[in-house]
């Protein structure tokens, strides 16, 4: 009987072991489950909705999103020919043109910008393409303002072995003023490589009457720290123009710095290209992003830019789809006001992007 006691006891503490196992997520806000997802199609590449091998598209990344002239411009990153590796016809920046406004069976691309006389989408940003001086140039972000296109991107000077891990010159801004035919390189305004400020996104939606425009930055590589900025949209190209969020006071006075030395961050790291908008449905400020640690993409939410931000919240993970990164939104690729928000993913081993969805009901209170 002492004996079957004794079993009977083992077996209480496993099962009070299972349940607490179980039950931790709830005391824990550190760690969430993922949250409901869906895949609705190749974004690019052979097998996408609109076939990209036509236009010397057959592997791309990123697919950053920017509302322009009433079309969608789909900016990528590193594109090359072939379909199996990266290789053949190396541009360090493309991009499409969608009038799709349902991504819910995915995204139909209309059309490129193409390289003058060929079927083939043009490098948009030019770069040296040499390792350890610069070795390519990648949008980061894009906004629509008075007519123009400004794409911030990143002058990446190595790629590690690592994961995650790259080194850039600076980043700056390019302007296009005829719809993305041509971008010219501003070179009066630079952030170091090295610093915070290298990936930026810009906060969605964005109307040129607002009285700034807020970007959410992280340094180069997917390990930072994530930081806030603004500027009046006129001033856009005045690089002395730009606040940087340093302080919140205990009456929540926010204090902006004209001293990039002086930010704070926002929300700590592992952040990787960080996309951001306001969801109507959770009344927040979401915040989507590569967390290169956990390899996943993650959300948190916010009332305010500045924060307190929440815990990220999984939405999918490297289980389901191995190499995966980025998670680029937009403000018209929702469903019920923001229930369902979609995103791109780009996942490395294919080497092309896809477009996903998330359901954050459960994160309505």
């Amino acid at each position: 009987m002492a004996k079957k006691r004794g079993t009977c006891g083992l077996c209480l503490v496993i099962i009070i072991i299972l349940l607490l196992w179980l039950a931790w997520p709830f005391f824990n806000p550190s760690i969430e489950s993922n949250l409901s997802h869906q895949m609705h199609g190749k974004l690019t590449g052979q097998d996408a909705i609109s076939d990209s091998t036509v236009y010397g598209v057959g592997g791309t990344d990123l697919g950053i999103i920017v509302k322009h002239n009433g079309q969608y411009c789909l900016l990528f990153g590193d594109t090359f020919s072939s379909t199996t590796s990266m290789t053949g016809n190396w541009r360090s920046n493309t991009m499409a043109i969608s009038e799709d406004t349902d991504p819910s069976d995915g995204i139909t691309i209309d059309s490129w910008i193409l390289e003058p006389g060929t079927p083939f989408a043009k490098e948009l940003i030019s770069s040296l393409k040499v390792d350890n001086v610069e070795m390519t140039c990648i949008p980061t972000t894009a906004v629509s303002l008075n007519g123009n296109l400004y794409v911030y991107y990143m002058s990446v000077r190595h790629w590690s072995i690592t994961g995650g891990v790259w080194t850039c010159n600076n980043a700056s801004v390019a302007v296009s003023v005829d719809n993305g035919q041509t971008f010219s390189k501003m070179t009066n305004i630079s952030w170091d490589g090295d610093g915070n400020f290298v990936l930026f996104g810009a906060v969605q939606p964005f109307s040129e009457s607002d009285d700034y425009l807020y970007l959410l930055s992280t340094p180069a590589g997917r390990f930072g720290s994530c930081y806030l900025s603004r500027v009046e949209p006129s001033q856009i190209l005045n690089i002395s123009a730009y606040g940087y969020f340093s302080d919140i006071s205990s009456s929540d006075e926010i204090t902006w710095s004209s001293e990039v030395s002086d930010a704070s961050p926002t929300f700590s790291s592992p952040v990787g290209e960080v996309s951001v908008m306001w969801n109507d449905y959770l009344s927040k400020w979401t915040a989507f992003y590569t967390d290169n640690e956990a390899f996943s993409i993650v959300m948190r939410t916010s009332d305010h830019l500045w924060g307190p931000w929440s815990e990220p919240h999984t939405i999918v993970d490297a289980d389901e789809y191995p190499s995966l990164y980025g998670s680029y939104v937009h403000p018209d690729f929702v469903e019920n006001e923001g229930e369902i928000v979609y995103f791109i993913m780009s996942v490395f081993s294919q080497y092309n992007t896809f477009v996903m969805s998330v359901n954050v009901s459960s994160l309505a209170i």
